[in-house]
Order: C-alpha cells, then sequence, then structure tokens
C-alpha cells in the first residue's frame, strides 16, 4: 500500500478517462519520451486516488508543464499543475515568502484533482472538463451555450485553438503513460511539523539533502513554515517510517552534535557548504550534545529561476517610484505590473522593495540584469580577489555578482563560495 500518512476519507474512483483521438495530437508522447522522474508518476497517481480522482489525471502534467515542477508559464501560470496565482489563492493555497505551494507535488495535485472533480461534475465529461481547465469553466459554458448541434459535447463545440489541440495532446500523454512500467512506489508523504529545518530532517533520517531538497520545492527556504499547522514532506518511501518519527523527535531547527562529527561531515548530511557552518558557528564546534546552527539556504528558491527564466528581472523600487512609472520602463501598464507581483494597483510601494517586470530593463533603471551560463558557474574566493576583478574575470556586473549572494557589501572572505552566473 502506498504509505500517505495524510489523505481525504479514503473514497477512490475506479473511473477510467476515455482516451479522445490521440492521434490528432499536434505533439508525440511515448512512454520512452516520458520526463516524469521516477517514483513521480507513482506518487500523483497515489495522490490523486486519495482524493477521489482518477489516477489517469496523472497525465495532465506532462502536457501542462512536461512534470517540471519549476514550470512558469508566458501569461503567468506556475508549477507542475500550472495554477494561475488568482486560482491559487480562490482554492486557499499558500503564496508566501516561505511557501508556494503552487510548486508543491502534494499541495497542487490535491488542488487539482478537487478543482477537475469539480469541473467533472459540473460538465458531467471528462474530456470537457480537461478543456475547462485550459481555457476557463466561462469559456466552455458559453461555448456549450453557443452550439449549433444535439450533440455538446468535446469536439461538437466552438473552443479556442489552443484547447482544441490540448484534448488530444493529453489523450496521446495518457495512451503512453498507461504503457510505463508499473514499479514499485519509491515516494512517500509524511506529515511534519511546522518550523522545522529540511536540511536537518536530510540529515538525521539519512536521506540526501539534494533529494529531499528537490522534491520538497515548495519550502522555499527549504523550512516548514512556522504556526499551528502540520506539512506534507515527499520522502524516499524506504526511509519513510523512519523520516516520520525523526521529523517529531529531533530539535527542528538546530544540528545536535554527535561523537564523530566533523565540520565535513555535517557539512555532507545537511548539505550546506563546510565554510558557511564555519561562518554561522564562529568556527566553533561543540563537544557532542551541543548545537550548530544552520544559516539560511543558498538554494535559489525556485519560484525566482521560474520568473527569471520568462523574462522577468528584479526592480528596485525608488523615491517617488509610482507602479505606472515603473511600468513605464518596460512599456505596460500599472495593472501588468500589480499582476506580475501579485498585488492591486492601489497597494504601496516604497523604496528598496523589489518588483519583477518582464522585458528589457531600461538603462540606470535600478535593475540587475543577469547574465546566466549553461550551468551553475561559482568561485571559491582566494587571497587577492576583488568584487570588480571578478566582475571583469567572468564578464558579469558587480551588482550581479551582490544579487545572486545576497550581499549588502562588496567585501568578500577567503574561501567564500560565490555564484557568479545562474543556469
Amino acid at each position: 500500500m502506498f504509505p500517505l500518512l495524510h489523505g481525504t476519507c479514503g473514497r477512490v474512483e475506479a473511473e477510467i478517462i476515455p482516451l479522445h483521438a490521440p492521434h490528432l495530437s499536434d505533439l508525440v508522447y511515448t512512454p520512452e519520451g516520458c520526463p516524469a522522474k521516477t517514483g513521480t508518476m507513482r506518487l500523483l497517481e497515489a495522490l490523486l486516488r486519495s482524493q477521489g480522482a482518477p489516477s489517469d489525471l496523472a497525465a495532465l502534467p506532462w502536457v501542462e508543464s512536461s512534470y517540471y515542477v519549476g514550470d512558469y508559464s508566458r501569461v503567468g501560470a506556475a508549477g507542475p499543475w500550472q495554477f494561475m496565482s488568482g486560482t491559487a489563492r480562490h482554492f486557499q493555497m499558500n503564496m508566501t515568502d516561505e511557501i508556494d505551494e503552487r510548486y508543491s507535488w502534494t499541495a497542487s495535485t490535491r488542488t487539482a484533482s478537487d478543482y477537475l472533480l469539480y469541473l467533472n461534475r459540473l460538465f458531467d465529461d471528462w474530456h470537457l472538463a480537461i478543456a475547462a481547465y485550459n481555457c476557463g469553466e466561462g469559456v466552455v459554458q458559453r461555448a456549450l451555450s453557443n452550439a449549433q448541434t444535439q450533440r455538446k459535447e468535446y469536439g461538437m463545440i466552438e473552443l479556442p485553438g489552443e484547447t482544441d489541440v490540448f484534448v488530444p495532446r493529453y489523450s496521446a500523454a495518457l495512451q503512453a503513460v498507461r504503457q510505463l512500467e508499473r514499479e514499485e512506489p519509491e515516494l512517500s508523504v509524511i506529515l511534519v511539523p511546522p518550523g522545522l529545518d529540511l536540511r536537518l530532517l536530510a540529515a538525521e533520517s539519512g536521506i540526501d539533502p539534494e533529494v529531499l531538497a528537490e522534491h520538497n520545492r515548495g519550502f522555499l527556504k527549504e523550512i516548514t513554515p512556522a504556526g499551528q499547522r502540520n506539512w506534507e514532506v515527499v520522502v524516499p518511501s524506504r526511509r519513510a517510517s523512519l523520516a516520520f518519527q525523526t521529523a517529531w523527535s529531533i530539535q527542528r531547527d538546530r544540528y545536535v552534535v554527535k561523537s564523530g562529527d566533523s565540520w565535513t561531515s555535517v557539512g555532507l548530511a545537511t548539505g550546506v557548504s563546510v565554510n558557511s557552518l564555519r561562518e554561522a558557528n564562529n568556527s566553533s564546534m561543540p563537544h557532542p550534545g551541543g548545537y550548530l546552527f544552520l544559516p539560511e539556504s543558498g538554494r535559489v528558491p525556485v519560484n525566482s529561476n521560474a520568473a527569471a527564466s520568462a523574462g522577468f528581472f528584479q526592480y528596485t523600487v525608488r523615491s517617488g517610484d509610482t507602479l505606472g512609472g515603473i511600468g513605464a520602463l518596460v512599456g505596460v501598464s500599472s495593472r501588468e505590473v500589480a499582476l506580475w507581483n501579485d498585488m492591486s494597483t492601489a497597494a504601496t510601494i516604497h523604496p528598496g522593495q523589489k518588483l519583477l517586470l518582464r522585458g528589457s530593463p531600461a538603462e540606470d533603471s535600478g535593475a540587475v540584469t543577469i547574465v546566466r551560463a549553461t550551468h551553475e558557474l561559482t568561485h571559491i574566493v582566494q587571497a587577492g580577489d576583488s568584487m570588480w576583478a571578478l566582475s571583469q574575470e567572468y564578464g558579469v556586473s558587480v551588482e550581479q555578482i551582490m544579487e545572486l549572494n545576497s550581499k549588502d557589501s562588496a567585501a568578500l572572505s577567503i574561501g567564500e563560495n560565490l555564484v557568479i552566473k545562474p543556469e
């Protein structure tokens, strides 16, 4: 049995969604070409079943995002199920500086299943429900009202061009997914307490910190938000029981030193660089039973990566700025700026505030243009290095290096690991 330690009442729909003209798909979907990572497909199917939805819906993120958890579309839809911020808020998904549940495999799948079940009840047809997921229920309702045919079903009504190809794509993807090998579940979902540093959970339960982080990118700082509620975390199934027990028994915000620990061993277990660990603890290794504090996670939040890959850049608000004036820098209205930043056009902005803009930053706009590389480029600071020298050596601006490393000054420390260019 797939160990979901949190779910609904256990209601399961055995319904199989019929294929609709997979041969008409303009894109090719094959079992060999499925981009889902090992275990992800079975995780999605189990989550869908726990919500009472057909497991066949697990093929939908292939069409929406190619199973890329950090996907961010040209219109601002985010995550594997491609939720717009307004839709996400309507379904009460959490979106803060600590967590964005659109990028959570568990939260986004549960929400998508609830939404799709609602659409299927509304239209009494899975193909219309999937079409409405793409273009909106209002568009489908109007198409049904305007239909001149007795057969008011998908394929017989007038829908937007993108939606016309969406359902055949989904059917082609579903046909391929049904041919995948049925391996044992490799991922499980456990419930953990608030304020838990996932790097500590990885270290204490023997999970690779990179693996744990990649399966839980919705936690933007690698920490479950503080408060009264508990949170779902995806872990390797073979470690699920130990991870669950560990999550509720360890110190949530600091590492307890054990006999034989070293800076290197703790760094490997938590995924934190030795230099960062030393700096956070004044280079003092406590005796066994003492505590080590972990620095703030240096992992770039998945939503920042997504915004940058979609052509966004960061603008720092200056004294006297208005949303309209900022929008004019890239030729858009205040409404577009507000939409990009999930805020009201009447919201008050203040100097130093960071806003996302899309387009090419104007000269002297206060924006940092990020020069990217094919893979992340880093540099370990040596004696004699300076920000200026590094910027000249790597062909980037001093501002880029400071922005990527969250530095408030150009001061460097020997041994410091700097990100020079992101992917």
